[in-house]
């Protein structure tokens, strides 16, 4: 299978996570206010304008969360008629300031409005790695309206209900027989593996060098959150038992290699600000293909790697290409936080 890679993943969509009634969340969408026509399923014009009204609202008033989320799609959003509130139960319960349930604070004023949305929340396979706040899945979210000024404004707010709905594959990954986790991840890998130059052979990062370890850290943390400044050390260890090893337990060990090369360093690692790759994917062509495994792996680690590996055989530059050979293992679904790609071997390929 070949690909001309784009700048990362079509990272989907953003997301707002907003902390309301009881402290939960509910997303918000910065290009709703643009699309609302054609994303919102409306009765009629007055609720669709609303209902862009409000998404646009929760855009500004809560910020969003791109570093954790790696797709967010409107399923459905809409003003709920009286009739439509006995769905959803966490309407009896009560609000935290104004002495009534939600229900109650509806029916007091026949003008208020309940908003609903169901949105599909997913998260990030590194952010699965770090353990997310919230669970991924089809999330509907409750949201109080008032009328204020000739508009509607946003009250409260509550996930009502978070229910699992596998993301569809694409079709690159399927092609692969990959999950979309491990198709983000091993994208991700890549852009900081060509990009901090280390074109030869090797098996570990144990056989960097500084400049090139430090690098590739900067370039891996565009895609963890919670790095964009620093690294603490757990913060390298986790990052590289992540993409170089099988382990899923403690995450902050590493191979034996890598923590007596000298690489790691006590305290936090300061980064690069704006870090120069050695050359970028939207250059590179890039060739997947799934093998049997050729490399073998420790017997306490064998049972979480499927029996196959993708290999990733990767030309860049144009003039003087240079080709890589990406040989990664594969962590399935349901042995750790999240499936992913671990590199096993890199190999400089001939011309």
């Amino acid at each position: 299978m070949k690909k001309g890679k784009k700048a990362g993943l079509a990272v989907l969509l953003a997301a707002t996570l907003l902390c309301a009634c009881g402290q939960q969340p509910a997303p918000g969408n910065r290009e709703a206010n643009s699309s609302s026509a054609s994303a919102f399923a409306t009765q009629n014009e007055p609720a669709q304008a609303d209902a862009g009204a409000v998404v646009e609202q929760l855009r500004e008033r809560y910020g969003l969360d791109e570093a954790r989320l790696s797709a967010f799609e409107v399923v459905r959003a809409s003003l709920a008629e009286p009739s439509e509130w006995n769905a959803w139960p966490r309407l009896e319960e009560y609000l935290t300031e104004e002495g009534l349930t939600w229900r109650g604070w509806l029916e007091a004023d026949a003008a208020r409005q309940l908003f609903v949305a169901e949105l599909r929340v997913k998260y990030t396979p590194e952010t699965a790695v770090c353990g997310p706040q919230y669970n991924d899945g089809i999330w509907t979210v409750l949201v109080q309206m008032e009328p204020a000024d000739g508009a509607f404004a946003v009250g409260e707010s509550m996930v009502a209900a978070i229910d699992e709905a596998p993301a569809p594959t694409s079709p690159d990954a399927a092609a692969l027989g990959l999950t979309d986790d491990q198709w983000a991840m091993v994208d991700h890998q890549l852009a900081a593996l060509v990009g901090c130059g280390v074109w030869r052979d090797y098996d570990s990062p144990s056989q960097w060098t500084q400049e090139e370890f430090t690098l590739w850290l900067a370039l891996r943390a565009k895609d963890w959150p919670g790095t964009e400044d620093a690294l603490s050390e757990s913060d390298v260890l986790r990052m590289a038992q992540a993409d170089f090893s099988p382990e899923n337990a403690a995450w902050n060990s590493m191979d034996l290699r890598l923590q007596e090369s000298g690489l790691l360093t006590d305290g936090r690692l300061d980064l690069p600000d704006a870090p120069q790759a050695s050359a970028s994917m939207e250059e590179c062509t890039v060739e997947y293909r799934r093998e049997a495994a050729q490399l073998p792996v420790a017997d306490e680690y064998a049972a979480m790697t499927e029996p196959e590996e993708l290999v990733a055989t990767v030309t860049i530059g144009a003039d003087a290409p240079v080709r890589m050979e990406y040989r990664f293992g594969l962590i399935p679904e349901g042995v750790g936080p999240v499936a992913r790609p671990w590199l096993k071997q890199v190999r400089l390929l001939a011309e």
